[in-house]
């Protein structure tokens, strides 16, 4: 009757248990483990290897507790004789998982890596099957990329694709150089494409790729080709290259007239369906602020909210500059106090000056910015300090052009693109100004624009989603004022005014904010928050003075 109770009591699970003194235990009991194991003591399993010949001895219980493989043949009419045979895994790589299965522990080397995983997959060794891929993906540039692609296809292992994807998305233009690159399927290189983070400098090398992929099997891909051509954003090219380029590849018609129209004519866009409408995020970009003075760049570290030094361009003179694919084009400004007509051309790959064709005269306090391909130089002061009226367009064909004039001359003036039309905000002449003006380069011409609520001389401008932001600037002092213009109303309103008055930060959009970092000798940073009206600082950056923001790949970095 006793017995018959006992047997009927619940028994306590170990898991339940109290855990006081338990790491000690487990300490002693592992060690007891490995002793059995070295003795080959109380062995219960033998497994019979062919490649080569040889024979492993286990215990059933320990590899049944860390491979559900081992749990369910050892539960099996097979798994019940005391020899198995093993002839999908070599005999070496078997023993190190044996190994692992006691002591956690196995020796990955590039010469194993692919037995290992294959061998791991097999067993259902989950924590050998993730060391195997991150090992594989660490050593990628020792294993190389064809052989990884080689052992994706062999192994199927779901956590090795979603590793090379990633790979492949970091490291696009160095994929696209593998011979493995133009016999990706066109899914596979649909999915590469569409992805918000590929790591390129510039929408033109997701074009290049594509071609370069249709042109290896032309006649094979030609069906592709327009479906892949969708997943580019199409409406970052500008009408020309749209037309000279996209149009005339098979089957591209009709996407490349919609990615016109959306471009040149807004009013239409409701009615046109293209898959991205939106630039690629800036996910996969550094954020970097160059010091006017000091010529040091910054680079933002938004995960600990910290700057940190990058490089320091060597700089001689107060200029503008602008940022076109790889390089850095400076543009005018003066020395010992004189105006200057220099270009000079600072590459991110060779951080090397190169000189370009000068301007049509010298220039500084003046503004530059990049439209389709072509760079601006507007307004400032020439050579003998007389306000500037005149702006002049650059082209690598051409060199620089005069073009319409302003309607007003300005100087320390700020320019920004928005909706493929140029905007030139404020500045100086006489006194600070309040007024604006939009030049068309399609018709060569320049309109006013509602004027701001208040004069902004000097002052940071940006384009945030959709819009133009005025930040601090100088009137008669300087101010914290900051303004925002809707095209589409032609309307200035004002907001929430910095929390300190600054002239001339270098002000950004980015992480879907609008930033504004240094400004006379200041080292604060702020960003905007829109839903509350309200500008919150930031960590401050380490110099203080005027910056230049920017956003570059950080495949260039």
């Amino acid at each position: 009757m006793a017995m018959a109770l006992a047997a009927c009591s619940k028994r306590q699970r170990l898991s339940e248990m109290s855990s006081d003194g338990a790491v000690h235990f487990m300490e002693k009991l592992l060690f007891q483990i490995y002793e059995h194991f070295d003795e080959q003591d109380l062995i219960d399993v033998t497994f019979k290897l062919s490649n080569p010949t040889s024979f492993i001895t286990a215990h059933r219980l320990i590899l049944s507790a860390t491979s559900p493989y081992f749990k369910q043949l050892f539960k099996s009419e097979e798994g019940i004789c005391p020899l198995i045979e093993i002839t999908d895994i070599d005999s070496d790589t078997f023993e190190r998982l044996i190994t692992f299965c006691y002591t956690g522990k196995t020796l990955i080397t590039i010469e194993n890596v692919d037995r290992m995983l294959k061998a791991a997959l097999i067993l259902q060794l989950k924590e050998v099957v993730v060391n195997c891929v991150y090992f594989l993906m660490d050593h990628i540039t020792d294993y190389t990329l064809e052989r990884a692609y080689a052992l994706e296809t062999e192994a199927q292992c779901e956590l090795l694709s979603a590793k090379i994807f990633e790979y492949e998305i970091g490291n696009f233009m160095n994929v696209i150089q593998s011979s493995e690159f133009l016999n990706f399927d066109a899914n596979k290189l649909q999915t590469i494409l569409e992805h918000d983070d590929l790591n390129i400098t510039s929408e033109r090398d997701a074009f290049d790729v594509i071609k370069r992929w249709y042109e290896h099997d032309a006649s094979a891909r030609k069906q592709k080709l327009s479906d892949l051509m969708s997943y580019l954003r199409l409406t970052q090219f500008d009408t020309n290259f749209i037309m000279e380029n996209i149009h005339p590849l098979p089957g591209c018609q009709v996407t490349a007239l919609k990615a016109v129209s959306w471009v040149n004519v807004p009013s239409t866009r409701k009615t046109i369906s293209l898959r991205f409408t939106r630039p690629r995020p800036r996910i996969a970009e550094a954020f970097l602020a160059l010091n006017f003075k000091s010529g040091i760049i910054f680079q933002y570290n938004k995960t600990d909210d910290l700057w940190q030094k990058w490089v320091d361009i060597k700089m001689d003179i107060s200029e503008e500059v602008i940022l076109m694919d790889d390089n850095l084009i400076f543009i005018g400004g003066s020395r010992n106090n004189k105006a200057i007509d220099e270009v000079r051309c600072w590459n991110f790959k060779t951080k090397l000056f190169q000189r370009l064709p000068p301007m049509n005269q010298p220039r500084y306090v003046h503004s530059v910015v990049e439209l389709n391909s072509k760079i601006y130089a507007v307004g400032g002061k020439g050579a003998n300090d007389e306000i500037l009226q005149s702006v002049e367009m650059y082209t690598v064909s051409d060199g620089w052009k005069s073009i319409n004039s302003m309607n007003t001359p300005r100087e320390y003036v700020n320019a920004v693109v928005l909706n493929e039309k140029i905007y030139v905000i404020g500045g100086h002449y006489g006194y600070d100004l309040k007024s604006v003006e939009c030049y068309d380069p399609t018709t060569n011409s320049w309109t006013q624009c509602a004027d701001m609520n208040e004069k902004h001389c000097n002052q940071g401008v940006s384009v945030h989603n959709g819009q133009i932001f005025v930040v601090g600037g100088w009137n008669g002092k300087a101010i914290s004022t900051v303004e925002r213009y809707d095209p589409q109303r032609n309307e200035w309103t004002k907001i929430c005014s910095l929390n300190k008055e600054c002239q001339r930060p270098g002000c950004i959009s980015i992480y879907s904010q609008l930033w504004a970092v240094g400004g006379n000798n200041k080292d604060f940073v702020s960003v905007y928050d829109e839903q509350n009206d309200k500008w919150i600082d930031k960590k401050s950056i380490p110099e203080g003075g005027f910056y230049y923001c920017f956003t570059a790949p950080k495949c260039l970095l």
